[in-house]
C-alpha cells in the first residue's frame, strides 16, 4: 500500500511544493520590475495628454472624490493632478464611455483655466477603419483649446461653433461616446477648479 498510494502522493506533494516555492520566488523578483514599468507607462500616457506637466500626483478615485463631497459623474474612474515646477497646473481625468464596440477608456488633460490640453483613447474595441479613427489626432485634436461653457455637440458637417465636434464618418456613436467622456471630464475639472 505504501508503494502504490502513499509514495506517489508524497512525491507529487514535494514536486508541487518545490514548484510553488519557485513560482513565489520568481514573482518576488519580477513584481517590483513589473510595477515600476507600469508606473512608467502610466506616466507616459498622462504626459501624452498633458505634455506641459513635469509630474503627476497619485490619482484620486471617483469614490475618494465622492467621500470629499465632490459630485462625480458615473463614468469617471480617477483624476490626476498635473504639476509643473511643484505647482498644480491642471488635471488628467480617466473616464469611461460606451461606444459602438463597448466600453472605452479616455484620458483628458485639462488645465486650471479649462483649456483642453489633450485627449487620448487608451482602450477601446471600436471597429477598425471606422470607430477606431476616434483615436486619431485628426478627431481628438478638435477638442483642444478652451472648453465651451456648455457641453460639446457632435455634428456631421463642418463645425460652425466652438462647442461643435465633427463626427467621424460612419461612426457617429463612437464620436458621441468620446464627446460624452470629454464633457464629463470637463465638468469634473470645472468643479475641482472652483467653477460652477
Amino acid at each position: 500500500m505504501f508503494k502504490e498510494i502513499i509514495k506517489p502522493s508524497l512525491i507529487l506533494f514535494l514536486v508541487c511544493a518545490i514548484m510553488t516555492g519557485a513560482l513565489a520566488y520568481v514573482n518576488s523578483v519580477t513584481k517590483p520590475i513589473i510595477d515600476e514599468n507600469n508606473i512608467i507607462a502610466e506616466q507616459e500616457s498622462l504626459k501624452n495628454v498633458y505634455n506641459d506637466a513635469d509630474n503627476f500626483l497619485d490619482a484620486k478615485t471617483a469614490e475618494e472624490l465622492k467621500s470629499e463631497g465632490i459630485d462625480v459623474g458615473d463614468n469617471i474612474e480617477k483624476i490626476y493632478t498635473a504639476q509643473k515646477d511643484g505647482q498644480s497646473v491642471g488635471y488628467v481625468v480617466a473616464v469611461f464611455s460606451s461606444g459602438y464596440g463597448g466600453q472605452m477608456k479616455i484620458l483628458v488633460g485639462i488645465d486650471n483655466d479649462l483649456n483642453i490640453e489633450g485627449v487620448s483613447l487608451t482602450n477601446h474595441n471600436e471597429t477598425p477603419g471606422l470607430g477606431a479613427n476616434a483615436a486619431d489626432p485628426k478627431f481628438t485634436d478638435q477638442f483642444l483649446g478652451k472648453a465651451p461653457e456648455t457641453t460639446y455637440n457632435v455634428v456631421k458637417s463642418v463645425p460652425n461653433n466652438e462647442n461643435e465636434i465633427q463626427a467621424i464618418t460612419a461612426a457617429t456613436v463612437t464620436s458621441k461616446a468620446v464627446t460624452k467622456g470629454v464633457d464629463e471630464a470637463v465638468a469634473l475639472v470645472r468643479l475641482m477648479a472652483g467653477g460652477a
